[in-house]
């Protein structure tokens, strides 16, 4: 974890946006990124408990959750999809699900996340602020590298929440974060599904052909050919399930 040179606690969402727009000061959520990191670099800690990014709202088939909205309180919200909720549980251990936000998990952009990729399948999008004032901004742009600068906050993310989704994922033990996983949904203008552990972040794919453009990374817990194949294998049955097929 790295040094802490200070601690601040903004009270609006200008104070925040000022902070974190000067050198080496970083925004502080649920913190379990920061812990986690190897780097040691003396940073300015700018907490955003203090901002009421919490809760949920339903208006006009959609959701709105609070980017500090914790994983744990997510997994326990009724107004949530099931999917968000399972995919929440199944994102980090119960010790840190109380901590780890979902704003700071779309931040984070992590490649076997499997909570971005359920998001991706509902469509989501993700309220910035920067120094342009608040925008709406489709959850696949914000993974991208084209949008990774600048200073910005993350507000609330919006999901749509009809239709049906599945997730299949595949890892070494039931225990161990997923190689790869998938999200599928199917609602009224068709098929959305998500792939973990074969680029940098989560990327939508084809539902149909699921493995185009698809350049997975190899490591000890297996190798490119190996992820192309597991996702061929789990698109295959979660558009099965989505077909009422077991």
């Amino acid at each position: 974890m790295a040094k802490i040179l200070s601690y601040q606690r903004p009270e609006n969402l200008e104070e925040a946006l000022s902070l974190i727009s000067q050198d080496k000061h970083v925004p502080l959520a649920g913190g379990t990124l920061l812990n986690a990191s190897e780097d040691k670099e003396p940073l300015h800690f700018v907490d955003l408990q203090g901002l009421a990014l919490k809760g949920t709202e339903r208006s006009n088939g959609k959701l709105t959750i609070g980017s500090m909205m914790t994983l744990d309180e997510i997994m326990k919200n009724s107004d949530c999809p099931d999917s968000i909720r399972l995919s929440s549980r199944s994102e980090l251990p119960s010790t840190l699900r109380t901590m780890a936000t979902i704003g700071g998990t779309v931040a984070s952009g992590n490649s076997d996340s499997q909570l971005i990729a359920s998001l991706l399948v509902h469509d989501a999008e993700v309220t910035i602020l920067n120094s342009d004032g608040e925008s709406n901004v489709p959850l696949q742009e914000v993974l991208s590298e084209s949008n990774s600068s600048g200073t910005q906050l993350i507000l609330s993310i919006d999901l749509d929440t009809d239709g049906e989704c599945v997730l299949e994922a595949t890892g070494r033990t039931p225990a161990d974060t997923p190689i790869v996983s998938v999200a599928a949904r199917r609602c009224s203008d068709g098929d959305r599904m998500a792939v973990t552990g074969v680029a940098s972040t989560p990327v939508l794919v084809d539902p149909e052909n699921p493995t185009v453009s698809l350049q997975p990374p190899s490591d000890f817990r297996g190798d490119s050919e190996y992820r192309m194949h597991l996702v061929k294998i789990l698109a295959s049955r979660a558009l099965d399930l989505l077909n009422g097929e077991k």
